[in-house]
């Protein structure tokens, strides 16, 4: 049956920040857009959730260009009109840890992490400066990858040959590749991927390096924290929406793409409710939108180059509830990575009963990081600490639901549990007994709660073939279908909402103007 929900323009399905920033585009040009969500609130991973008076974010730590000359904080400025404010880390925003008490502050602006870097490492300045040239290059070519994604037809055929050499060149190469090439030292090498796990690099053999080079170039010039949280995305982007005759609707799940004549006329409600826009827009993942398509369409090439991925690498967090005055005892705004061998490809926890330590441990303090977060007395704090892992720990659980899940993985989660906090505290022992409150989730919880594939963390896998692929433009071979979020550009809550505004722009050309 077909209902008075047919006035929009666009359906949008999801409602993480890739399809919020989406819709809120599209209603910056006046039209109207319903987005369904299957959750009973809004926002995906930047959502936020609270235990016993102490708020977590689900998967925001810090965000670069945010800054007031930053292109990411010029474009939600636009979408928000200016209704987020930011508060900056301050100069160091990442601390990396290393096995014999290597510590070093990555620092803004560049050119400080350029000294830092030529402070410890004095034999090898100008493979640094090779480096940063070569991270130069690569982002710049990213520009010319994305803005290719969003164009259509000869167009961007021409672009992308424009372009070609240089998007081979930095993404169509692994980062193992691109740093044997320019760093002869392995310990310098391992301290310019300490950051791999903020795109889901596991394993520098198999990422691209544009997309290192992008993520790392993101905070080169510091980062910052959305005062309020994560949350406050969908607080600012919903009202934008609704304004411009949109709706949001929760508790709604899609369960098929209507597609007549080789268009997409609509979508297909669990209830048998059917919807219809000129415009479908999908931000649950590329996997899952092939999901959606009839049986034959899914036997496409297209449909079965986007299954050929992988998924990206899984996380577990613990979610850490403080009492206490933590500044004081060696928590602080900035963020904390914790390499515990010199391994650039071991990154991920295996979770096996011989392994209770997670190979890098990744630790943020967000109460620090949002002034007016903490109680009246600054006495109540929080932490989250983040390990990445796989699913296939997981994977045998998979079919059991929230309320359901059985004694063996209750076990499971108590040891991961028990191990990140005996990590944290080894690394933390001050703050260790001042912490009131523990919970822990993983790739099951992400999968519940955001319908993410096999629990991925970042989409899909962050390979050259990925970067390379045709596959993953913002247009799909079905007209009036498109895809959003970090599978169209990069991972992370940026990336995601970059991805957003670029397929907006596919059917409102005006949004153009606000990109550069």
């Amino acid at each position: 049956m077909s209902t008075g929900w047919n006035r929009f323009d666009a359906i949008v399905i999801g409602s993480g920040i890739g399809g919020l920033a989406c819709a809120a585009a599209l209603a910056r040009c006046g039209k109207a857009v319903l987005v369904l969500e299957r959750q009973h609130v809004a926002g995906g991973l930047t959502q936020s959730f609270s235990r016993d008076g102490f708020q977590w974010d689900v998967g925001l730590h810090y965000l670069g260009e945010m800054g007031p000359e930053g292109e990411a904080r010029g474009v939600l400025d636009w979408l928000t009109g200016r209704a987020m404010t930011f508060a900056p880390l301050g100069n160091a925003y990442d601390i990396v840890h290393f096995p014999d008490n290597l510590t070093v502050p990555f620092t803004r602006p560049r050119a400080a992490l350029e000294g830092e870097l030529k402070s410890r490492f004095p034999d090898c300045a100008a493979e640094i400066d090779a480096f940063f040239a070569a991270l130069d290059e690569a982002v710049h070519a990213g520009r010319a990858l994305f803005t290719r994604r969003a164009l259509s037809g000869l167009l961007g055929d021409v672009y992308g040959l424009w372009h070609r050499r240089a998007i081979h060149k930095w993404w169509g190469r692994t980062t193992a590749d691109v740093l044997a090439d320019l760093v002869s030292d392995p310990r310098l090498r391992a301290v310019l991927l300490a950051q791999q796990g903020d795109h889901g690099g596991t394993d520098p053999a198999k990422t691209s390096f544009g997309i290192h080079a992008v993520v790392m170039n993101h905070y080169l010039n510091g980062a910052w924290y959305p005062l309020g949280g994560a949350k406050v995305f969908a607080d600012t982007l919903v009202p934008i929406i609704e304004q411009a005759r949109g709706s949001i609707r929760l508790e709604t799940r899609v369960e098929a793409l209507r597609i007549e004549d080789g268009e997409a006329t609509g979508v297909l409600l669990d209830d048998g409710t059917v919807l219809h826009a000129q415009a479908i827009f999908s931000d649950i993942g590329a996997h899952n939108t092939v999901g959606l398509l009839p049986a034959e369409l899914q036997q496409s090439a297209w449909a079965k180059e986007i299954r050929s991925f992988q998924p990206s690498v899984c996380h577990v967090t613990l979610y850490v509830g403080l009492q206490g005055e933590i500044s004081a005892h060696g928590a602080s705004a900035s963020n904390h990575w914790f390499h515990e061998t010199w391994g650039t490809s071991d990154g991920v926890w295996q979770l096996t009963n011989q392994e209770t330590t997670a190979p890098v441990l990744f630790v943020s303090f967000p109460s620090l990081k949002d002034p007016g977060s903490a109680s009246d007395d600054h006495q109540r704090h929080t932490a989250e600490v983040v390990a990445l892992t796989s699913w296939e720990p997981f994977a045998r659980w998979s079919r059991s639901t929230l309320q359901d899940r059985p004694g063996e993985y209750t076990a499971f989660k108590a040891f991961i549990e028990q191990s990140l906090l005996a990590q944290f505290a080894r690394h933390f022992p001050e703050l260790a007994p001042m912490v009131v409150f523990h919970e822990v989730s993983t790739p099951l919880s992400l999968a519940t709660y955001s319908g993410a594939y096999r629990g991925a963390s970042y989409g899909l896998e962050v390979s050259p073939r990925r970067f390379l692929s045709e596959s993953l433009n913002v247009r799909t071979p079905i007209a009036r279908l498109f895809l959003t979020g970090q599978d169209v550009t990069s991972p992370g809550v940026t990336g995601a909402m970059m991805g957003g505004v670029i397929a907006a722009a596919s059917i409102a050309n005006q949004i153009y103007s606000h990109l550069h």
